[in-house]
């Protein structure tokens, strides 16, 4: 969404239309959910004509997959503690929180309910998996652990953490250190090997 060097004028300034609407459109869909989200919502949000939000993307699917074309998955990431077995519990409650006070697990269902309804869906649902797993892989790395197989961190972090938030009590949080270190005895052993 930059504009390049050589852009003109009128370039540059389509270049910060369309940033302002992508920036009010993320700000809206993580705060208040996907089904808030419209022409007309970004309109009132932004002040720019609904018609000139349609010409740049005629359905809200063609926003929100630049929406997540551009997302930045910083803030779902901890900061570095003492130790992996602390980075990785900061991460999962930094999770259940997002999940729990934004529009987060609002975002994770709608993607995975319409995934299938065509390609942009499909990719909106692998762009929220990337977003949710990213914190996970570099907090590994920064502990010299590059693991490629991605199912392994998805099943035994994530997907306790989103089984509690579907189907707990969601004011309430699993009880994130006897899932920490069970991945953490799996992935020694599995390191081992």
């Amino acid at each position: 969404m930059t504009c390049q060097d050589d852009s003109s004028p009128e370039d540059a300034r389509v270049a910060k239309t369309k940033r302002r609407i992508l920036d009010a459109g993320a700000r809206i869909l993580f705060t208040q959910g996907w089904g808030t989200v419209t022409h007309l919502c970004l309109a009132q949000d932004t002040g720019i004509a609904r018609g000139t939000i349609y010409r740049h993307w005629p359905t809200i699917d063609d926003l929100i997959v630049d929406i997540f074309e551009i997302c930045d998955p910083t803030p779902y990431i901890a900061s570095k503690g003492a130790d992996l077995r602390t980075d990785l519990i900061a991460q999962m409650k930094m999770h259940a929180d997002h999940l729990t006070n934004s529009a987060l697990g609002d975002i994770i269902l709608n993607a995975a309910l319409q995934r299938h309804r065509s390609e942009k869906m499909a990719l909106i649902h692998r762009k929220t998996h990337e977003i949710l797993l990213e914190g996970f892989l570099v907090i590994l790395e920064r502990y010299n652990y590059v693991y490629e197989d991605k199912t392994f961190i998805t099943a035994s972090l994530l997907g306790p953490l989103l089984y509690h938030h579907l189907f707990a009590a969601p004011d309430s949080s699993p009880c994130f250190e006897p899932i920490v270190d069970n991945f953490l005895e799996r992935l020694t052993d599995l390191n081992a090997i």
